[in-house]
C-alpha cells in the first residue's frame, strides 16, 4: 500500500513505478469546492502544501502559453466542481466490447503516469490534474442514464483511478453506487500496481478491472512513472484472486523493427504466470490519436520519437497504414489464440 507522509508531501508508491517524489507543486481550489468533503479531506491530507483560491478551474487550467511536460515534472492539483454534462458517448478509436450503450466519466483530467505516448498532451494546455469534487453530481447522471439501458461505463477512460487511488480513492466512492446498480458495468482502466482496492473490497460482478500491459521494454522507454510488468502482473494476480473479474489490454501497440521482435516473448511471459482461462477477456489496438492532437503534440519542443515515425490518416485519426496493421494482427492473432479463445480477443 502507499504510504503518506504529510510533513514533507511525499509518496512512496512501493513498485507501483513512482519512487518517492514531491506528488504536487500547489493546491488550487476552485470557491465553489470548498464546501465538498473531497476538498476538506485532500487539504487535510496535503496541509503543508500552498492553497490557492480560484474562481473557476479554467482560468488555470486552461491558459494559453502552458508547457505541457515541463509542467508534468511540476505537477499542480486542482480542486474543482463539474458542470454537465458528467457523462459521454465513448469514441470510435475504443472498444465497446460488444455493448451498444458505452459512455464514459471523467472524475479526473489527465493522468499521475506520464506515457510518452498519451493523447492528453495533446488534448489539454496544461498537465496539472484536475480532481472534480462533487460525486453525488455524476452519480445522479449515471443512475439516470443506466435506468433506461443497459450501460458500459469507462470510468477511467481519461486517467488512473487506481493510480491515483491513495490521494483520491474515488472508487470508494462509487463502490455502493455500483453495487446498487447491476445492469451498469463498469470498466476500471490502469496501468497502476496498487493492490490495496482488491484487497479491501469484495469483487462485484459488474466490475471489470482492465490491466494495460506492454513488452518491459516498451514500459522503460515510453511509460514514465508506471510499474514494470511484474508488478502489473503481480497486481493482476492479486485481484483474480480476491475474484475480480479481469481485461488484459495490449493496447497501444507499435510498428517498428524495434517492437515487432518484443511481442511474442512478452505474450508467452504474460500467460505463463496468468491463468488465460481466469481472464474475462483481451483487447488489442494499434497505436492512434486523433489528428488534432497529433499536430498539437508536434507543435511542443519535447515529444516522444513515436510521432517521427510514418503514419496515415484515415478518417481523421492518425495511424499506421491499414496493409501493416493487417499484417501485424493476423501474426499477434495466430500467437494470441494459442492462450485464448478467439471469442476472448476483441481488436479494432
Amino acid at each position: 500500500m502507499n504510504t503518506l507522509d504529510k510533513s514533507s508531501n511525499k509518496i512512496d508508491y512501493k513498485g507501483e513505478g513512482f519512487k518517492t517524489k514531491n506528488l504536487f507543486n500547489v493546491i488550487y481550489v476552485e470557491e465553489a469546492a470548498f464546501k465538498y468533503p473531497i476538498t476538506k479531506e485532500v487539504l487535510d491530507k496535503y496541509c503543508n502544501l500552498q492553497v490557492i483560491t480560484i474562481r473557476h478551474y479554467k482560468d488555470v487550467f486552461n491558459r494559453t502559453n502552458q508547457h505541457f511536460q515541463i509542467q508534468k515534472q511540476y505537477q499542480s492539483l486542482i480542486l474543482a466542481v463539474k458542470d454537465k454534462p458528467f457523462l459521454y458517448e465513448g469514441p470510435q478509436v475504443c472498444q465497446n466490447f460488444g455493448y451498444p450503450n458505452f459512455y464514459y466519466t471523467s472524475f479526473l483530467l489527465n493522468c499521475i503516469f506520464d506515457c510518452g505516448y498519451c493523447y492528453l498532451q495533446g488534448m489539454y494546455n496544461s498537465a496539472n490534474i484536475v480532481a472534480f469534487v462533487n460525486v453525488e453530481d455524476f452519480k445522479n447522471s449515471i443512475e439516470q442514464e443506466s435506468l433506461k439501458k443497459p450501460v458500459f461505463l469507462a470510468v477511467s477512460y481519461d486517467t488512473d483511478l487506481i493510480g491515483f487511488y491513495n490521494i483520491i480513492p474515488y472508487i470508494d466512492y462509487f463502490y455502493g453506487f455500483f453495487k446498487m446498480h447491476p445492469a451498469l458495468t463498469v470498466e476500471i482502466r490502469t496501468k497502476s500496481g496498487n493492490q490495496s482496492f482488491y484487497k479491501t473490497h469484495t469483487a462485484l460482478d459488474n466490475i471489470v478491472i482492465a490491466f494495460t500491459l506492454s513488452p518491459q521494454e516498451i514500459i522503460e522507454k515510453y511509460e514514465k512513472n508506471t510499474p514494470p510488468l511484474k508488478t502489473r502482473i503481480k497486481a493482476i494476480k492479486t485481484a483474480l484472486d480476491q475474484g475480480f473479474k479481469v481485461r488484459i489490454c495490449l493496447d497501444p501497440v507499435f510498428i517498428n523493427p524495434v517492437a515487432d521482435h518484443l511481442y511474442e516473448p512478452f505474450y508467452e511471459y504474460v500467460f505463463s504466470e496468468i491463468n488465460a482461462n481466469k481472464i474475462l477477456d483481451l483487447s488489442f489496438g494499434f497505436f492512434r490519436m486523433s489528428k488534432e492532437f497529433f499536430k498539437r503534440i508536434k507543435k511542443q519542443s519535447e515529444y516522444s520519437d513515436l510521432f517521427l515515425d510514418e503514419y496515415c490518416l484515415n478518417e481523421n485519426v492518425i495511424s499506421y497504414p491499414k496493409e501493416y496493421q493487417n499484417n501485424i494482427m493476423t501474426r499477434h492473432y495466430q500467437i494470441l489464440t494459442n492462450y485464448m479463445k478467439k471469442e476472448k480477443i476483441f481488436s479494432l
